[in-house]
């Protein structure tokens, strides 16, 4: 087994790119807490906030050490544990598919799909694309798409595609079926039951909601590989790809010894994890049991990859080198998760975070039905922005919005549908989402061309969320 490039590395211009984007967003959180009135509500001891409670406080600015505390101060909050569990999985997702890649594990998974699917492409790409969109409705999955990135790049590569069509294939189709949740735990279930309101109240139209952007996110990756069949050089990563072809075999007619035994070896810990997130979801879902489904990625990967490794070369000390080289390739990236995070710190230790809710509630309060619900679609995309995680925004904001649409005279529902939208969509754009940057890195493309690549579809996305929570008022959902 070689032991000399990792697959996953971090590209030091997209870094760098991304280190400026996340330091200016933490320039600007900064200011706000000079500019805008501190306040707070009153919480439970669950952290759900006691809608009617707002009060102001005595105006206290951040001093400037308090900014460059913020990552620090980040690692020491509630939201520490979090940050440091993303950047471990990325760490051992680096060292997993390093092992992956010198064990030939890559090459053979890939030609056994280039095989079956060399004659019908477009199908291929609406089926991944299913895969990933379905779980992600079903189960909440989105950061585990990342793991199978590095098989997608090579598979994309392989088919004459680009690596956005692997990103495509997996973070941005696993981030819309988030969004287009049917029983994802972690938004419309965690939403529903501090509603009060059965999570499968609504699921139909949910289901419908669904259908339609499979259709939209599928029709999408089909044309654009359409586009590359016609033109490869309109790939804005064309450049970077030709790189990328030096360093990786995309020649599958090439013979691989111990070819089965290889390709047993990583589909069974594919299945493993599969089932372990399978059933994580269901404990959560029927049980309200909650298994932090990051934490059994990293036990399955790092366990799973030293095991491979030393199955198929049969040298435990050469598989762990090369387990070690693949995590240490990935290191940067932990910074830009924690600065990512250190928005959200800064906007939160400034105290302006429960202020700005107020103004939205305060503005929603006496407006028509239907502008309320787009009003509060608004809120949460606001929010989303400084705070990716679904869960961590339903904790803070549904307790709001339970009250606000019963003032307003719509339905839990539609407050429920409207918070789903704004928290998930946006996950594949906004430069302080944590698992786009870590797909970003890992693919080793820039933030400017993810965002000229996907900006047209969030566009069209954000208008056809409008008009179906509009039927949705509209039909009395």
């Amino acid at each position: 087994m070689e032991e000399n490039k990792a697959l996953i590395n971090i590209n030091k211009r997209s870094f760098i790119n991304v280190l400026i984007i996340l330091f200016s967003l933490m320039v600007i959180a900064f200011a706000l807490t000079y500019l805008i009135p501190q306040g707070s509500y009153q919480r439970t001891v669950d952290g759900e906030i006691i809608a009617g409670t707002y009060q102001l406080l005595p105006r206290g600015n951040l001093k400037i050490w308090e900014f460059f505390y913020a990552p620090i101060g980040l690692l020491l909050s509630s939201d520490g544990l979090n940050v440091i569990m993303i950047s471990l999985f990325l760490f051992v997702l680096g060292g997993f598919f390093t092992v992956m890649d010198k064990s030939k594990g890559i090459i053979v998974i890939i030609k056994k799909l280039v095989d079956k699917y060399s004659h019908n492409k477009h199908l291929l790409i609406r089926i991944i694309t299913l895969f990933f969109m379905l779980f992600g409705a079903f189960f909440g999955v989105f950061e585990e798409s990342v793991a199978l990135l590095p098989i997608m790049i090579i598979l994309a590569l392989s088919m004459g595609y680009d690596t956005l069509m692997a990103m495509g294939l997996t973070v941005l189709a696993a981030g819309f079926g988030f969004a287009s949740a049917i029983t994802n735990p972690f938004s419309v279930g965690i939403a529903s039951e501090i509603a009060g309101i059965n999570i499968l109240s609504g699921v139909l139209y949910r289901v419908g909601v669904f259908v339609i952007m499979y259709f939209l996110v599928s029709t999408f990756l089909v044309n654009y590989a359409k586009k590359l069949e016609k033109n490869p050089k309109l790939s804005l990563t064309y450049t970077e790809d030709q790189g990328k072809r030096q360093n990786i075999n995309t020649d599958f007619t090439e013979k691989v010894d111990n070819e089965k035994k290889i390709f047993k070896t990583y589909i069974i810990i594919f299945l493993v994890l599969l089932t372990l997130i399978i059933l994580a979801s269901l404990m959560q879902l029927i049980f309200e049991l909650e298994i932090p489904t990051i934490v059994l990625m990293i036990v399955v990967f790092l366990f799973g990859g030293l095991l491979a490794g030393f199955i198929i070369n049969g040298d435990i000390i050469k598989t762990w080198k090369v387990f070690w080289k693949g995590m240490l390739a990935v290191m940067p990236a932990a910074i830009l998760i924690i600065l990512a995070g250190s928005v959200k710190y800064i906007m939160t230790s400034g105290e302006i975070m429960d202020t700005i809710l107020y103004y939205f509630e305060s503005i929603l309060g006496d407006k028509p039905p239907i502008i309320g619900v787009l009003g509060i679609y608004l809120i949460i995309l606001i929010i989303q922005f400084f705070i990716g995680s679904a869960s961590a925004k339903a904790v803070l904001i549904i307790p709001i919005l339970v009250p606000l649409v019963s003032l307003i005279g719509v339905s839990t529902n539609i407050a429920i549908l409207a918070f789903i939208f704004g928290d998930g969509y946006t996950n594949v754009i906004f430069p302080t989402n944590g698992v786009l940057l870590i797909a970003l890195s890992i693919a080793s493309v820039p933030y400017q061309k993810w965002f000229k690549w996907t900006v047209k579809l969030q566009a069209l996305t954000f208008i056809l969320t409008i008009i179906l929570l509009v039927i949705a008022y509209a039909i009395g959902y």
